[in-house]
């Protein structure tokens, strides 16, 4: 079974309304169209939007080895730097590392299928986002849960050392870190995620 691009809406570019417009216009910049998750080589994307096999290299696990990734450009870098700006701020910023990653567990074990997500499961924020939410909403009565990242910058930071992994989305499955989504991409081609979410509703 192959999956079809056409099988997925395009991702909602709604305007952040909290966000300056300048940032407005500079986070739509970054946001591809879902076809780009299926090129092998997807064109520089806003940070933590890549494909995560193609960022793995980047991960934080320490031993395997893996390259030092290059450097981010200066138009991610700059987002990035006004996103922390805005989020300086934010009460869960004070939170301590001990304390977001307790959430984080939580939220896990509250959900059979958690999905870490840019945006919401109706405006996703982020093409990978939009193509992961749209492979769980093709199995029809899977029911799943999503935490919007963007909205809480703790979380945003604190799953990827949580899991291990350096980018967004990040999809849960009975407590156990399934991958991002081409993983996603390549577990519905072969069937494995349908094996998965099947055994999950049978608990």
């Amino acid at each position: 079974q192959t999956i079809s691009v056409s099988a997925f809406r395009k991702p909602h570019t709604m305007p952040l309304t909290n966000f300056p417009t300048v940032l407005v216009a500079a986070t739509l910049a970054f946001i591809p169209p879902v076809a780009s998750a299926f090129v092998p080589h997807p064109p520089a994307l806003a940070p933590g939007c890549q494909s995560s096999r193609a960022s793995a290299r980047l991960s934080m696990s320490a031993g395997e080895g893996s390259s030092d990734p290059p450097p981010a450009g200066e138009k991610d870098a700059a987002l990035d730097a006004a996103i922390n700006a805005m989020f300086r701020n934010d009460p869960t910023m004070a939170e301590s590392p001990v304390a977001t990653k307790e959430r984080i567990q939580s939220l896990v074990d509250g959900h059979r299928v958690l999905l870490f997500m840019k945006g919401s499961r109706v405006f996703p924020q982020c093409g990978f986002s939009n193509t992961a939410v749209q492979i769980l909403e093709s199995f029809g009565d899977v029911e799943f849960h999503t935490i919007d990242v963007l909205s809480d910058l703790a979380v945003r930071e604190g799953v990827k050392v949580f899991s291990q992994w350096p980018t967004i989305p990040q999809l849960y499955i009975d407590g156990e870190f399934v991958g991002g989504s081409d993983i996603m991409i390549d577990m519905y081609q072969s069937g494995d995620l349908k094996d998965m979410l099947k055994k999950t509703e049978e608990v």
